[in-house]
């Protein structure tokens, strides 16, 4: 109701006959007329007359509205008959071009981007790079790390990783090169006087006496004497000393006689060997029982005088399996006299 009241007098006015004439045209006189039936049962109401005075005054012979001709533009073209011949012409209306025209928005014009940064710039051309040189500065870390644990383990078993790898290769040599009959024990961990224990790197049990080996894996010159209490070992400028493997050997044997209970009449069976590998070099006048690795089975096999009965090895080989078995609690002991 509210918008007739404002749209109405906007038609009259906007109407291209509404000033200079007296008539109004069709379209306006039938929006009155229409005011009219809304209002009509309230004759008296404002509406109504002023709507029936404008009908009554301008409406008795409207203007009609102007013909506008209709332009198709989505109908295909037919053909025009000349004569007999079919001529295929397509007719366009002047006004098409306009028609398409008004009817296809203009294109939108992308907004203009912002001018990038030089920061961000060399941001993306130095991420990739940046990317690289973490990923490189991580690995070193890792390798460095790596490197650092590995020197500390060789700095702290430097010394027993030797010997284990010494004890492994006389072992080789014993397995190849001594008969099968042959019992071989390796690390027997045994009591020795005074509460002490002592370990025995290899020792043999034969028929024809019983070897304690003392292995020594040292790279470079070596200096002693049998009688000297301290050997040398020397490589390039590095020197330092070493117990007489003799002297340490004599301990082990003694530890070997009294775990067999041998009698001094069988103590001669037992035999010292010291071994060094092939890394030595010796600058002094060895005895006959310090030699290389390589030749240890050798030097065991030139004893053929039998020293033992088959009940005798029966009961040194009981008590060593018996050492061996109790090796890791013996072991233990012996490790905790090195930490007082």
């Amino acid at each position: 109701m509210r918008r007739m009241r404002f749209t109405l007098p906007l038609l009259l006015l906007t109407s291209p006959l509404a000033f200079g004439q007296k008539q109004y045209t069709e379209g306006a006189c039938l929006l009155l007329q229409h005011q009219m039936v809304q209002f009509s049962a309230q004759p008296n109401s404002h509406n109504y007359q002023s709507a029936k005075r404008e009908v009554d005054n301008h409406c008795q012979n409207p203007i009609p509205a102007p013909v506008k001709n209709l332009v198709l533009t989505n109908i295909p073209a037919k053909p025009i008959t000349v004569g007999n011949v079919k001529n295929n012409v397509t007719t366009k209306p002047a006004n098409a071009n306009v028609a398409v025209n008004a009817a296809t928005p203009p294109p939108i014009a992308p907004a203009p981007s912002a001018p990038a940064k030089p920061a961000d710039v060399l941001k993306a051309l130095f991420a990739p790079v940046l990317a690289l040189l973490g990923s490189m500065l991580a690995m070193l870390l890792l390798l460095a790390l790596v490197v650092g644990l590995l020197a500390y383990v060789a700095g702290r078993y430097a010394a027993r990783i030797k010997g284990a790898l010494g004890e492994l290769a006389l072992h080789r040599v014993l397995v190849s090169e001594l008969p099968a009959s042959y019992q071989h024990y390796r690390n027997l961990v045994i009591p020795a006087e005074k509460d002490d224990f002592t370990e025995v790197d290899h020792l043999v049990l034969s028929p024809f006496g019983i070897f304690v080996i003392e292995v020594k894996n040292y790279r470079g010159w070596i200096f002693g004497g049998e009688k000297q209490p301290q050997w040398t070992v020397q490589r390039f400028r590095s020197k330092y000393q070493f117990m007489n493997p003799l002297h340490q050997n004599y301990k082990h044997t003694e530890a070997v006689k009294q775990l067999l209970g041998l009698s001094s009449k069988d103590s001669g069976s037992v035999h010292p060997i010291v071994a060094f590998s092939l890394r030595a070099e010796f600058k002094f006048q060895i005895p006959a029982n310090v030699m290389y690795t390589e030749l240890v089975g050798d030097y065991i096999n030139r004893f053929n005088q039998l020293c033992f009965s088959d009940d005798q090895q029966r009961q040194f080989s009981a008590r060593l399996n018996m050492a061996k078995a109790g090796k890791k609690v013996l072991r233990k002991l012996h490790m905790q006299q090195f930490d007082y």
